[in-house]
């Protein structure tokens, strides 16, 4: 039996690809505050840590860091 992705994840996962900044680093952060359930998205914020946007890379590390502690 497969678990189905949450439907809240994925959507968060799609909201890193955008074009805003703003949005990339909100959905970030969005991640990080759902803990062990959003842990398979780090690798789609591991992209995010080469970002053009600062902000947006240092938010990724955070939510990449935090997730990692949660899913352990």
């Amino acid at each position: 039996m497969s678990v189905k992705p949450d439907p809240l994840i994925l959507k968060l996962i799609e909201k890193l690809g955008d074009a805003d900044p703003i949005t990339r680093r909100n959905a970030a952060g969005a991640l990080r505050l759902q803990g062990a359930k959003a842990a398979a998205a780090i690798p789609a914020i591991a992209a995010l840590l080469s970002d053009q946007d600062q902000r947006v890379r240092r938010e990724a590390e955070r939510a990449i860091d935090h997730l990692r502690l949660a899913a352990a």
